[in-house]
């Protein structure tokens, strides 16, 4: 420091030593030091602030990566741990795989100054989480949330004495065929909000990363690094999400090898396993029966994974046997196999669909049942009845399940995830204000 404030150039010289030494309290008094001292953590902390931005954008910057087949991964105990352990309510939009960056459809209701417009980023999660203040006391009035409120909605307290759906237990609003056109960011912040959503995956081999409704092994690693990072930072919430198994890993979980189920549970979180051993989706069913020993050792061997089983007219020999002697860690879908879930009009919006009808779930009641097919976001609420009348118990808690209903098209853009939809979804079982279950395997 004497060097740089011109100090005595014998010092530099190996000389004057004791001259320099006499004249350095004159150089530099108790306010030159202050001084430097200012100057330094000024540089230090604006040196922190440049290495936290830059640590931010490259969490948020998305890689694209070849697709393959899903190979042990590096998740870590810790938080497969916390992913086990999860016990409070739950993938694709038309967003960037690294930011959200498509729109989401507010409906009717303008929230904090954003109103009925595209969202995405930034503007989405904050929509979300102002929404999601009603959870926690809060009431969402003339469009600004104010706190203090009831958080029920006219939805909610229009349920009279005798509607089907007073009592009737949500355990999850499954929103299936998530892909890489959404950020797993924006994800993680809905399911933060809204515990009831889980995320359902399809997983096939020959599709994966290739057609849409298929996400990239890519996608799940980015899923995978967020949630990590959520966690690390301490604001974590359990995020729910199912795998939907079809093709060649069906099969093989069918024959009895548990390596598949064991990384997704391992390395991704997932929780919840479908298996669907339909044609449809690329599965020989005429010989299903044989596989029962087989399939019973897996579900057996994985009893913290819940296994889901596709009820069909295709699957009904395996499944009826199934429920005759059922597992605890076992559910089955029901699938509405004579409703379309929607029909495409060329505007990419959807008309109403074809009637259906949902049979009565599993009768012993400690099986956690679900239904799937016909759903839409525009006919939920009314569906939601009829399911409630069929179940026909305030002590079944069942599910339900959209996929094809989440679906939208539009110029270059044949068949893509409607992060729009799926947010009317979420919104009219938030209103219906549906109670949840306690933590089973119905509800975790």
């Amino acid at each position: 420091i004497h060097c740089f404030l011109g100090g005595d150039r014998g010092y530099l010289q190996g000389t004057g030593h004791r001259r320099a030494d006499a004249r350095a309290g004159q150089l530099l008094g108790p306010a030159d030091f202050a001084l430097l001292s200012s100057c330094c953590a000024v540089v230090c902390v604006l040196g922190i602030c440049l290495l936290i931005t830059m640590s931010s954008d490259e969490s948020d910057r998305g890689e694209s990566q070849p697709a393959g087949r899903i190979t042990k991964g590096g998740r870590s105990r810790a938080t497969r741990a916390h992913a086990a352990d999860a016990s409070s309510g739950g993938l694709s939009s038309a967003g960037g795989s690294a930011g959200a960056t498509g729109g989401i459809s507010s409906g009717r209701t303008t929230v904090a100054g954003i109103g009925p417009m595209e969202r995405g980023g930034a503007k989405a999660r904050a929509w979300f989480n102002a929404y999601g203040q009603r959870r926690r006391g809060g009431s969402i009035s003339g469009g600004v949330v104010a706190s203090g409120g009831t958080g029920t909605t006219a939805a909610a307290s229009a349920l009279q004495e005798g509607d089907p759906l007073r009592g009737f237990e949500l355990s999850f609003l499954s929103l299936s065929g998530v892909d890489d056109s959404v950020s797993p960011r924006t994800l993680c912040d809905i399911s933060q909000e809204f515990s009831f959503v889980e995320w359902g995956v399809n997983f096939r081999a020959e599709k994966q990363g290739r057609e849409p409704r298929y996400a990239s092994l890519a996608w799940l690693r980015l899923l995978q690094e967020e949630i990590d990072r959520r966690q690390q930072s301490g604001k974590f919430a359990p995020i729910h999400f199912a795998a939907h198994l079809g093709g060649e890993y069906c099969i093989d979980v069918l024959k009895g090898d548990t390596s598949l189920v064991r990384t997704l549970w391992e390395d991704y979180g997932f929780l919840r396993v479908h298996l669907c051993p339909t044609q449809a989706h690329g599965v020989n069913s005429s010989q299903l029966k044989k596989y029962l020993p087989t399939l019973k050792s897996v579900i057996v061997a994985l009893p913290q994974v819940e296994f889901v089983l596709l009820v069909t007219k295709e699957t009904r020999a395996l499944t009826f046997q199934l429920m005759n002697d059922c597992q605890p860690n076992l559910a089955f879908l029901y699938d509405a196999e004579d409703g379309e879930a929607a029909i495409e009009t060329p505007t990419g919006g959807s008309s109403q669909p074809s009637k259906v009808r949902r049979p009565a779930p599993c009768p012993h009641p400690g099986i956690h049942c679900g239904y799937g097919g016909g759903l839409t976001s525009d006919n939920l609420a009314s569906e939601l009845r009829k399911i409630a009348t069929a179940v026909g118990s305030s002590r079944r808690p069942v599910w339900v399940d959209l996929e094809s209903g989440l679906r939208s098209r539009g110029p270059g853009r044949p068949d893509e995830f409607d992060l729009g939809k799926a947010w009317a979804c979420i919104r009219t079982v938030f209103d219906l204000d549906l109670p949840r279950p306690r933590p089973t395997f119905a509800s975790r």
